[in-house]
């Protein structure tokens, strides 16, 4: 999609659901179809005017607009309330090195876009005296600290003088654009503490809903006694009386203005002149008289918006979600549970790979673009695999987005509880759409879950685990992190010269479920079953072993060895795990990953811990695209049934037969899959088996030979030696 047919523009706004950024949105992404770009969305879903810990980590999610997936970016700056969080915003800014747009705000090296606010609050002033012949006005506008405060008197002071008309600091009141300063307002007429006007210029319809609401409440008739008209059209006129005149701020417009500037910029085509004055919507609150075709458009947004609202309150999203026991019914629930959100066509669930154990620090310090995340295909507008996807978090999403399609209109909301930071959803559009505040409420269901299912894991995990250590993995008693990290100090520290220690990192269950709860308690026992492994192997090569994270291990093999050895250490590491009983059964083969690194004293072993991690990315990266292949669970089943059972015998065509495949193209697409013809992997799997009998053994070679679907011994020790160039006897003792 980042191309040079389809760029793809990130759009940093806040609190995307309100109605004058769905505006502003609706206008970007109209320009945008129509130029052939593509849009991602990055938005909170709060926006406080104040700083609550709990919630500051949903301002993450615009860490993502340092993606090197994206061509420009578009910031709607008024959106931002909350001082800090605005600053923080321009601070991401100036780090970017691609075209920016900005709007109503000017910052330097950017494409500024503003509406002309003090010209539509003149309009607003000409309006109340050339139509209605009011002379004797009121403005109530927000913190006399703002520029666009201030801008919203200076349109209305100018009109006054221009007319001769009174106008002084008494007709001016500063409030905070919200309900409560109109309502303020309302008391202070209806006691006599000011003299009331004939009419009332609002700042913005929050006000203005807050004065009529005070004013109905007392009798007041409107506009007889008292006009009132708002500004922005934020919607939600019906509820209130009368139904409210307001201005327009054209910020449709001004979105299309932006999209076109980007556009210009990254193209070199002429900038389009785009008209972004705005103009009357009218009501009852004037004697103008309500104009239908506005209200009939609010009317039906509102019928939808109550229809989809009733969806989630009525409907049992929030149990079945909260009952949960594994990510996969979590992602069920989510796909049972899609159609109460509006209009969108694609619903992805992008988790950090650690989302179940992820501490509130590694929330609070921030992700780097490299960590490795999980995708996993909600809902699409096209078909598309179920497979989980695997990609880094500077990637935004995966290079194939399963069943999204060519257009994509993207919104990435923040996936959070209580300070802890989960992942993200990408919400799709085919048409120039973003979400609504009915999303609000089915975002706070899944996030809700999501953290009562990080909490079974938790209490599962403790249930299992009572014997606590500073330095120790509290299920398999292996070194944790500290631990190990302390280990390998001191093993650095008795280097020779240019001595090196193999480190090698291995992960483990990938494309499995993080959080599988249930009464036998899988996962601890898949720990302790690789423990036992790593043991194992760490016992002949003088080292010492550790779990990092969940399903990531490590390993130390003492000084000496080199890189072949390191070869043959991982190969033994590879068959003694994958061939395990309880994880060959439950994980199967494509879900092991090794990386292997040297370290000497002078190393951080931090540093190398996250080299190792990006090999490894990299590795789970090449097979996630393989797995898109049409076919690939079907012969994966093959595949693992084979190695689980080498001493069957096999036959291709038998095989065809039993699994239901055509055997026409059964051996090109096995090759093509897993890069390895059908035969080959046969024979792979049988001396793979045989590898693992030789390590956690004492079985006779015949044995062995046996087992493994070998009838010759003879034959089995050639086929062993020309495909490890050791004996058998010598790989076991090896």
């Amino acid at each position: 999609m980042n191309n040079e047919n389809r760029p793809l523009i990130g759009v940093i706004t806040s609190r995307a659901s309100q109605s004058e950024q769905r505006q502003l949105l609706k206008g970007i992404l109209t320009k945008a179809e129509e130029l052939g770009m593509d849009i991602a969305v990055f938005s909170n879903v709060y926006n406080f005017a104040e700083y609550f810990p709990e919630t500051a980590v949903e301002n993450k999610i615009y860490e993502l607009v340092h993606s090197e997936r994206l061509d420009g970016v578009i910031i709607t700056s008024e959106s931002f309330i909350y001082p800090e969080l605005r600053a923080d915003i321009f601070r991401h800014i100036r780090e970017l090195d691609i075209p920016t747009v900005i709007t109503d705000a000017d910052v330097e090296g950017c494409i500024c876009i503003s509406t002309d606010v003090k010209s539509d609050f003149r309009d607003i002033a000409r309006h109340l005296i050339d139509v209605h012949g009011i002379t004797d006005i009121d403005i109530i506008t927000g913190h006399k600290e703002y520029m666009t405060s201030l801008l919203r008197v200076d349109g209305v002071r100018e009109v006054m003088e221009e007319k001769r008309l009174p106008f002084s600091d008494e007709n001016v009141i500063y409030g905070n654009y919200w309900n409560n300063t109109g309502e303020d307002l309302a008391e202070e007429y209806l006691s006599g503490k000011r003299r009331m006007p004939k009419a009332v210029i609002c700042a913005n319809d929050y006000m203005a809903y807050g004065l009529l609401d005070k004013m109905y409440d007392n009798n007041i008739s409107i506009p007889d006694d008292l006009t009132v008209i708002g500004y922005e059209h934020i919607g939600e006129r019906i509820y209130h009386a009368p139904i409210l005149t307001t201005y327009q701020r054209n910020r449709e417009a001004v979105g299309a203005k932006a999209a076109a500037a980007i556009y210009s910029w990254l193209t070199g085509a002429p900038m389009q002149d785009i008209d972004i004055s705005g103009y009357l919507i009218a009501g009852d609150t004037c004697a103008c008289g309500v104009e239908k075709k506005y209200l009939r458009e609010e009317l039906v947004e509102m019928r939808q918006m109550k229809q989809f609202k009733d969806f989630n309150i009525c409907g049992s999203f929030e149990q079945q979600s909260v009952n949960c026991r594994s990510i996969s019914d979590y992602i069920q629930t989510l796909r049972d549970f899609s159609y109460p959100i509006r209009n969108v066509k694609g619903i992805y669930l992008c988790l950090y790979e650690d989302w179940c154990t992820r501490s509130h620090k590694a929330s609070a310090e921030g992700s780097s673009n490299t960590e490795p995340m999980i995708c996993y295909r909600i809902m699409s507008p096209e078909k598309g695999a179920d497979e989980p996807c695997f990609f880094t978090r500077g990637e935004l999403f995966p290079e194939v987005l399963p069943g999204a399609g060519d257009k994509m209109f993207l919104s990435f909301a923040p996936l959070f509880s209580n300070g802890r930071e989960f992942g993200y959803f990408i919400f799709q559009y085919t048409t120039p759409d973003t979400y609504d505040r009915v999303m609000i409420d089915w975002l706070k269901i899944t996030s809700n879950a999501l953290q009562v299912l990080r909490m079974k894991n938790d209490i599962n995990t403790l249930l299992e685990c009572s014997d606590l250590s500073e330095h120790h993995d509290t299920a398999t008693g292996l070194y944790n992190k500290t631990g190990f990290t302390n280990e390998l100090a001191g093993a650095c520290k008795k280097l020779n010269g240019q001595e090196k220690l193999p480190l090698i990192m291995i992960r483990t269950g990938i494309y499995s479920d993080d959080s599988r709860i249930d009464k036998k308690n899988l996962s601890v026992r898949l720990d302790i079953e690789i423990s036992e492994c790593l043991n194992h192997i760490t016992a002949g090569i003088k080292g010492f072993c550790g779990k990092l994270s969940d399903r990531q291990y490590i390993v130390a093999a003492g000084a000496g060895y080199t890189q072949e050895d390191i070869s043959v250490i991982m190969d033994k590491l590879e068959m003694i795990i994958t061939h395990s009983p309880l994880y060959i059964k439950e994980r199967g083969l494509d879900t092991l990953f090794m990386a292997s690194r040297l370290i000497s004293a002078e190393d951080s072993s931090d540093e190398c811990f996250a080299a190792l991690s990006e090999d490894i990315n990299m590795k789970i990266k090449q097979l996630s695209e393989k797995r898109h292949h049409a076919y690939y669970n079907d012969y994966l089943k093959v595949r693992n049934s084979m190695y689980c059972d080498p001493e069957k015998e096999w036959d291709a065509q038998k095989t065809c037969r039993d699994f239901r495949l055509s055997y026409g193209h059964f051996r090109a697409t096995y090759k093509d899959i897993f890069d390895i013809s059908f035969h080959q992997d046969l024979i792979n799997c049988r001396i793979a088996m045989a590898k693992y009998l030789l390590l956690t053994t004492t079985m006779g070679i015949p044995a062995i030979s046996f087992k493994c679907g070998y009838t010759d011994e003879k034959y089995f020790m050639r086929q062993f030696r020309r495909l490890t160039g050791n004996t058998p006897n010598s790989y076991r003792n090896g």
